[in-house]
């Protein structure tokens, strides 16, 4: 079922609920009213009677004829019965024939009643007068007001019927009205394809559902957009970048095995190759860890990582390269409590990042001294790496952390353009902030700040 016959179906449905309160309310007004009215009328009546029978010897001639008529007038279709209040047993099995005990009581203690027994309508009046004290009961139908109500409950029911149908209609036109831009949405939605991204759909000026989910849906495209592109230009320079070593690598190879060399010119070739290798196989490394670093965090298994121990680890790496003399760690300003320097998350993938960051900072700092600190600062954890290398030109600075970006002060120095990429990318996935305070020619400061672990989730 559409969606605007449904909307007609549950606005007709909590219409027609609520008008058949409404009407089933006036009709219960109507009715009591009605009754009420009727059950005056018989009580006037049996005032009339009364005064018929027992006020003659207190009423001028005169008077006493415009009762007589008066009362002849009203209600001739009624019932009457008179009884005298001495003969109380007659009065009593008189009366329980007409209505239950306890409106007995109440009339012949004084009290006047109104009682209904099937259709009709009765009244009983208690009438002390000084030849004694009467009882006068009288019944009738209400015809007239039966037929009222009746003609009441038709129309009602047949304004009602022609109500729901109306209603329905009407639902039906302004649901059509209501839903048609979502109609346009679909319709344009139809279009898009991976060919024009660029596509988008109209937006109106209103605040409603409708135009959010346009503008939503619009800054969706562009998401999609950017991630296309991303995923191109990532196709294309991977593609470039991992062709570069395997070119060099196959050429050196064929050139080693195009005639008989000596051993010396073997090792030379093999080294060449070994290094492209390495050249690729840290490429390949890098593309695998941004490639995971696209995961949510908690897809896989975080650890806690004590960062003045991981940083260590970090050191020890090092340790073993030519960068060995020219870092210094800086970890003398920790806390007491250990538990205060432990981030959760991915240890390789956070050490892969880090060295990236630090490994830039040696290679574009030439022989000048890096500083790596660390220091915990209230609830955050900060690592920064500094050097006096050649900075990045200011100018540039929006696309540093784009794969496969290289500033144009850097094309001299060996790279590939991920490791920055790399870095953002897992820094953020571990909730963490990196910030660069870099100038051309100057140097560069990067800091890297985390939330600590809550005590809860530590043991």
């Amino acid at each position: 079922m559409q969606i605007r016959r449904k909307i007609s179906f549950i606005f007709t449905l909590l219409t027609s609920l609520v008008l058949l309160w409404a009407f089933s309310f006036v009709y219960y007004l109507t009715y009591q009213s009605t009754k009420s009215d009727f059950s005056n009328r018989l009580l006037e009546k049996a005032d009339l009677i009364a005064q018929k029978y027992y006020e003659e010897d207190e009423l001028s001639r005169q008077l006493y004829q415009k009762i007589i008529e008066k009362n002849s007038k009203s209600l001739p279709e009624a019932n009457e019965i008179t009884l005298d209040i001495k003969n109380q047993r007659l009065v009593y099995d008189s009366l329980k024939e007409i209505f239950p005990e306890k409106d007995i009581n109440r009339l012949l203690s004084g009290q006047n009643i109104k009682f209904s027994v099937g259709d009709k309508q009765g009244v009983g009046l208690y009438y002390p007068d000084n030849q004694g004290t009467f009882i006068i009961v009288v019944t009738a139908i209400d015809v007239i007001g039966i037929q009222k109500l009746q003609n009441l409950l038709k129309v009602l029911v047949n304004i009602f019927l022609c109500s729901i149908v109306l209603i329905y209609f009407i639902g039906l036109f302004y649901s059509r009205r209501v839903l048609s831009p979502i109609g346009y949405i679909m319709n344009n939605v139809k279009k898009i394809r991976v060919s024009n991204l660029k596509h988008r759909l109209a937006e109106n000026n209103g605040k409603d559902e409708l135009g959010e989910l346009t503008r939503m849906f619009n800054q969706m495209l562009e998401r999609l957009e950017h991630a296309f592109d991303m995923q191109k230009n990532f196709i294309h320079n991977a593609s470039h970048e991992l062709k570069n070593p395997l070119t060099a690598i196959l050429g050196e190879t064929e050139i080693a095995l195009s005639k008989k060399r000596t051993q010396e010119e073997y090792i030379e070739a093999l080294d060449k190759i070994g290094i492209e290798a390495e050249r690729l196989d840290l490429l390949t490394r890098n593309l695998l860890n941004l490639a995971q670093a696209d995961f949510e965090l908690s897809e896989v298994n975080c650890e806690e990582i004590r960062m003045d121990e991981f940083l260590w680890e970090i050191k020890d790496y090092f340790d073993k390269t030519d960068y060995k003399d020219r870092l210094f760690f800086h970890l003398a300003k920790l806390p007491e409590n250990s538990k205060l320097t432990i981030i959760l998350g991915i240890s390789n993938l956070l050490k892969s990042a880090i060295i990236n960051l630090i490994d830039n900072a040696c290679k574009f700092s030439g022989h000048l001294i890096v500083d790596i600190i660390l220091h915990v600062d209230n609830d955050s954890i900060c690592l920064t790496v500094s050097d006096k290398g050649v900075g990045v030109p200011e100018n540039e600075m929006n696309n540093l952390f784009q794969p496969f970006f290289r500033a144009s002060n850097a094309y001299s120095y060996k790279g590939s353009g991920i490791g920055l990429s790399l870095a953002d990318k897992v820094i953020k996935l571990h909730g963490g902030i990196i910030d660069f305070h870099t100038s051309s020619g100057i140097g560069t400061t990067v800091e890297v700040r985390f939330k600590t672990a809550s005590p809860d989730s530590v043991s």
